[in-house]
């Protein structure tokens, strides 16, 4: 079997990955992987899922078929980082609230010591309960919203204040497992891979699904 190495810190995306019956290492990227000023946000996730593959890419033995991806929440105001503060946190769930917005997930697959690459990015769209004000000052008071792009976490206590998704909800929590795997495959990655339908996670807190939205697509 081929090595595979995921490129994140993220107990989320090693989760997802190993639920799809991969075997893998993994090796945590640099955390200052940033997008080059003024490209759209589906480029944006998936140059620093790139910057981050090839980080990895070149601390591991050739021939290792590196992943990694990073994950977007595109709110009514635009891009959304990770609030970082409780203050941060209320008020982009505030913007959140009640209302639709996107989550992008870019992924790339990077084939170390070799000149073998491929990059795509996934979108969902998320609806979000009109929760209270009461609902919001616990989910904050718990801490989760902090470390968490779009500040919540839809696999968590977050999911508790999504009304429906369209579109994968493991692009939500941070891993196209689908398009992952076959990004790997465009690469060379020779060893049977599980088919895409077998590896979604779907968290039972999520009531309905919306209008689904256009397949992922790829560059």
């Amino acid at each position: 079997m081929m090595r595979v190495v995921l490129a994140s810190s993220s107990p989320r995306r090693r989760e997802l990955l190993a639920r799809a019956g991969i075997r893998f290492n993994v090796v945590e990227p640099p955390e200052d992987a940033t997008a080059p000023p003024g490209v759209c946000a589906d480029l944006a996730v998936q140059l620093i899922a790139r910057q981050k593959a090839a980080a990895v890419a070149g601390s591991v033995p050739a021939g290792t078929y590196v992943l990694a991806a990073d994950t977007m929440v595109v709110g009514p105001q635009g891009p959304m980082g990770k609030p970082q503060s409780a203050e941060r946190a209320r008020a982009m769930l505030r913007d959140l609230r009640g209302r639709r917005h996107t989550v992008l997930t870019g992924v790339c697959a990077f084939y170390a010591h070799g000149d073998r690459e491929a990059m795509g990015v996934s979108r969902s769209a998320v609806k979000m309960h009109a929760f209270s004000d009461d609902e919001l000052a616990t989910y904050v008071a718990s801490g989760e919203p902090l470390d968490r792009s779009g500040g919540y976490a839809i696999q968590g206590g977050g999911g508790d204040l999504v009304e429906a998704v369209a579109g994968r909800v493991d692009t939500v929590i941070g891993l196209d497992v689908p398009l992952a795997l076959r990004l790997l495959t465009e690469i060379g990655y020779p060893d049977p891979l599980p088919r895409p339908s077998d590896v979604s996670l779907t968290p039972p807190r999520v009531r309905r699904p919306l209008t689904p939205l256009r397949a992922p697509t790829r560059v």
